[in-house]
């Protein structure tokens, strides 16, 4: 039966008799009637549902033209997740509906749970390598890119419409894809270049290569659906081609024909599409400048003739594609252009000036108000604003150097340049703004920023944004959010870039740069500046009138506390960060003004560096409930952080703000474990232990989030019998060996009992509920928000093949490690550890893993692919200099004792129990006791590894980048030291040489 007008109106039509006409011209035949019939209800909820149900079902009625209707119709009714995915993508995007009625084929694909998942880098490669494989002619080839890119658009429209991710994985995704594209796109017009003039040479002698620099929204990884991609192109060396069948080329020629196929590759418009549109315009010179020049060049042009905006545009820049070495020095060159010490005054005026030249032009046009880009309020205001704040700060803070708009936001609002509450409101206009412009460009991949005028146009877009009700009643509330959004962020730009009279000296007098250099400040003007922002505030984060008693008191006691740290320096900057996160609190600047002891404690742990700052800006509040002792003398249990996470299932709660409210708590309970180690309280085996305890806790919580919305969509998974299929989580690495420290990633993978299926409306199998749920698991817990990050996962040493889930039931995780595993996969299993999940699977688990690890005792002689391995790892991980140490990588590091006691480990585990245990430190003591190692070599091992693990911890909560790297031209080997309570800088680096020294020789002995 052919629902009536009534119907359709009921369901949200805009014109019911064209959706009558729509149903009828869908169902010719009383079959195919039928079939529809049996689709229709769950089809209906879906339109109804959908940002514009008469769009969708007329480009229903138009893919059902194309395709076998019998089948269609069959798929929606059978098909869990069919009706939902065609009506959120044909009722948002004419686009995709055209993408998927030329290739309709891709339906089935997208149906398939191994599709709508998170692609890597790697994997879009391989489906690309696939995808031309087949084709050897340019024009094929090109043909076939188009297809690899609209089919992929596919699944990340549909992902991003059904809101299976979020802004920051879809802009991510975007950027990948486009990444891939430009690879091949590189690797094609490279190809016909050196077959006609053979490869370019250098010098030397040798091969130069070209690099390909990202800029813009691909730069920063946040493309939106119809975005330029903004290009640079650069060489390595002048020289000449080696030469081929049509001669030799100046090398600079040579590239220059390369990039213009390149862009040719991309740009052409055939009959599938264009794969990208290219702007290179941010090129030096601009339209007027050459295509491609050589690092030389580059050099010379930012070194003589850069202006501040392309310094502003460098900080997008990376690596896209092309030759590594060429990127790696374009982008050490972009950071010293970029990234200068101290404070450029002229930065603020000529962000302005840039700003109100956008502003004129919009006014000009009437589209101040409606652009949601360049408009007040706008994206670019807030872009312009981190912008601004990097290029004030980031030469001092490397912390800052981040080029995803949202990511530098947190790590702003992280160091202290934005006030907590305006670091998460910033992020919260950027992801609508950025949502909006998303869903503006999805309709039609029109390259536009514009909201529509007309009230129908802009409920629609509304709806597509994810606001609910009759487009009318969407159309005003996404309007009233709108105008709050962008009043917001235009009062915070305003009040950064306003032109300021200069402020009142404070009343209280700084002390002379000869006095602070004498109470121990080796950079006194940087102190002095410290001092100034303490009184009056930052920029961003002003100190209110009724502050001044307080501080008036806090500031002796400040300057006297500072005198006396182990670092004032460094004391005072992040004291000064700390303050001015925390915003303008008379109350806890009153505390420290009345508790002495809690300053001196305070400045001393500031002293040890940025780590703990960190998690006191994220909840400023924890600091009274610091200066309590009793938190202080009694390590935590899993029960008890389980305790103290129950707040995230409060009830009312919305799952972000679960999400949210789990970070904040991990960061609670993190600051006292960080805090009792810093002050001496426990040891560098209790603090890891503490961690790890909690980690185990965080990750419990995390999973129960996880599964909430899985199962009420999908289901619990059931075996044939009916009976439930658990799964256990196994913990790998430092998560396994319970060697937690601050900043680890927890390292695990998925295991399930046996092939089942969901018993919910959308059922999946087993195996794919469980990759579902290990990779939202990674995203709980490792997504950025404005409560900052819980734990990053790493899934890498899963089991199985990349594109082959991230769950294995028992049965695969036996059969991949017997048949296809490495050695070095089967030494990563000795550090495996059962931490969350069903304890009966986890027994059978637990027994597989011992026997995969330790049945046959390694033999000796494949002692030396370990070896190699390790060989590897510390050149191309280490990458030691003399005046560049890696405390895990480098030669004698921890990864030396780490692969020493695995590799015994395998050689001896099998026939005695003792060597089996998960930590490193327990697993040489095991040796020593089975007789495979001597107590004494085991003793000083045991005792250079816990040496190792402190000097590692020390760097990370000193803020190293990159983690366990020790540059000793800088402060950081003085602070290591005072950190571990060694005397002097070099004490601490004579004791570092002799301790790895012994471990290399020890690891020599044994594996060499």
């Amino acid at each position: 039966m052919t629902p009536t007008p009534r119907d359709f109106r009921r369901l949200g039509f805009a014109d019911p008799a064209a959706a009558r006409r729509n149903v009828l011209a869908l169902t010719p035949t009383p079959r195919e009637a039928e079939l529809f019939a049996r689709a229709w209800p769950r089809l209906a909820a879906e339109l109804a549902a959908s940002p514009d149900p008469d769009m969708a079902l007329n480009n229903l009625e138009r893919h059902a033209a194309v395709v076998d209707r019998s089948v269609l119709f069959l798929t929606l009714a059978e098909h869990p997740g069919a009706a939902a995915l065609l009506a959120r993508v044909l009722g948002a995007s004419q686009f995709l509906a055209d993408a998927l009625r030329r290739r309709p084929s891709n339906l089935a694909w997208l149906l398939e749970p191994a599709t709508m998942r998170v692609w890597l880098l790697e994997d879009l490669a391989a489906d690309l390598a696939q995808a031309l494989a087949l084709f050897e002619a340019r024009d094929a080839r090109m043909k076939a890119l188009r297809r690899f890119k609209y089919r992929h658009l596919l699944r990340i429209g549909a992902r991003d419409l059904l809101g299976d991710a979020d802004l920051a994985v879809t802009t991510e995704e975007l950027a990948r894809l486009a990444d891939v594209c430009l690879a091949e796109a590189l690797r094609a017009a490279d190809a016909a270049a050196r077959a006609a003039y053979g490869p370019p040479l250098g010098g030397d002698g040798g091969e130069t290569g070209l690099a390909v620099i990202a800029m813009g929204k691909l730069g920063g990884e946040e493309l939106n659906y119809s975005s330029d991609v903004d290009l640079m192109f650069v060489y390595g060396a002048d020289g000449e081609t080696a030469g081929g069948r049509d001669g030799c080329l100046a090398n600079g020629d040579y590239f220059t024909r390369v990039c213009k196929e390149l862009v040719a590759v991309l740009e052409e418009v055939t009959d599938e599409g264009y794969a990208f549109r290219v702007d290179l315009r941010l090129r030096p010179e601009g339209r007027m400048g050459a295509l491609i020049l050589s690092l030389d060049r580059y050099r010379d042009y930012y070194a003589e003739r850069a202006e501040l905006w392309e310094r502003q545009a460098l900080l997008k820049a990376r690596i896209a594609a092309g030759d590594a070495r060429v990127g790696a020095a374009f982008m050490a060159l972009a950071r010293d252009v970029v990234y200068r010490p101290g404070r450029d005054a002229r930065i603020v005026p000529a962000i302005r000036a840039m700003k109100r030249e956008i502003d004129r032009a919009l006014r000009a046009k009437g589209a101040e108000a409606s652009n949601v880009k360049l408009g007040r309020g706008g994206i670019r205001e807030i872009e312009f604003l981190v912008q601004a704040l990097q290029l004030l700060y980031a030469g001092d803070d490397p912390w800052l150097r981040e080029r995803n708009t949202l990511k530098a936001i947190f790590r702003l609002t992280e160091r202290g340049y934005l006030a907590p509450a305006l670091g998460r409101t910033l992020s919260e206009a950027l992801v609508h703004l950025r949502t909006v412009e998303h869903r503006l460009q999805i309709l039609h991949e029109f390259q536009t920023h514009t909201l529509p005028a007309a009230r129908d146009e802009l409920g629609r877009l509304a709806r597509r944004v994810g606001f609910e009700g009759t487009p009318a009643l969407a159309a005003r509330r996404f309007a009233a959010r709108h105008r709050e959004i962008r009043a917001v962020v235009h009062r915070a730009f305003r009040e950064f870039f306003a032109e300021r009279a200069a402020k009142p000296r404070a009343r209280l007098r700084l002390p002379s740069a000869m006095a602070l250099r004498a109470t121990g400040f080796a950079d006194p003007d940087r102190a002095r500046h410290n001092l100034q922002r303490i009184l009056e505030g930052r920029p961003l984060v002003p100190y209110a009138g009724q502050l001044r008693a307080a501080l008036e008191r806090l500031y002796p006691m400040l300057l006297d506390a500072l005198w006396k740290s182990p670092d004032p320096d460094e004391a005072l900057n992040q004291f000064e960060r700390f303050l001015s996160a925390a915003g303008p609190r008379a109350g806890l600047v009153e505390l420290l003004a009345a508790s002495p002891e809690l300053l001196a404690g305070l400045v001393g742990v500031c002293a040890g560096g940025d780590l703990l700052t960190q998690l006191l800006i994220a909840q400023p509040e924890l600091l009274a409930s610091l200066a309590a002792p009793e938190r202080l003398r009694t390590p935590k249990r899993e029960a008890a952080y389980r305790a103290a996470l129950a707040p995230v299932f409060a009830p009312g709660l919305a799952h972000a703000e679960r999400r949210d409210a789990l970070r904040r708590l991990k960061q609670a309970e993190e600051l006292t474990i960080v805090w009792r180690y810093l002050l001496g309280v426990t040891s560098i085996e209790g603090y890891a232990r503490e961690m790890t305890a909690l980690a185990e806790a965080v990750l419990g919580a995390g999973f129960m989030l996880t599964l909430e919305p899985l199962v009420e969509r999908h289901g619990v998974p059931r075996d044939a019998g009916g009976g439930f299929v658990p799964a256990v989580v196994v913990g790998l690495g430092k998560l396994g060996g319970r060697e937690l420290i601050t900043g680890s990633d927890l390292d695990l993978f998925f295991v399930f009992g046996a092939d089942g299926r969901t018993d919910g409306r959308d059922p999946i199998d087993a195996h794919w509920f469980y990759s579902l749920a290990a990779e939202r698991l990674g995203s709980t817990l490792g997504d950025i928000t404005a409560a900052g990050v819980a734990f990053p996962v790493d899934l890498r040493l899963r089991p199985g093949s990349k594109g082959s889930g991230f769950a294995s039931s028992v049965t695969a995780l036996e059969r991949y490690y017997e048949e296809y595993g490495d050695l070095w996969e089967r030494q990563t299993l000795t550090r495996s550890r059962l931490v969350l999940g069903d304890p009966v699977l986890g027994r059978r688990v637990r027994a597989a893993l011992r026997r995969l690890v330790y049945q046959e005792p390694l033999p000796r002689a494949s002692l030396k692919e370990i070896v190699e391995v390790r060989r590897r790892m510390e050149l191309e991980l280490g990458k030691e200099t003399p005046g560049r140490w890696h405390v895990k990588y480098g030669r004698g590091g921890l990864v030396d004792v780490e692969f020493l006691a695995q590799a015994l480990q395998l050689v001896h585990g099998g026939r005695r129990a003792e060597p089996r245990g998960c930590s490193t430190a327990a697993a040489l003591a095991g040796l020593s006791r089975a007789g495979a190692l001597a107590p004494e070599a085991a003793r000083r091992l045991i005792d250079h590894y816990r040496f190792l693990r402190r000097v590692s911890a020390a760097l990370r909560l000193l803020g190293a980048r990159p983690a366990d790297t020790l540059e000793l031209a800088g402060p950081m080997p003085a602070r290591v030291a005072s950190a571990l309570g060694v005397p002097s800088r070099q004490a601490f680096l004579d004791a570092y040489r002799e301790r790895t020294d012994a471990v290399r020789a020890a690891y020599s002995e044994h594996l060499a």
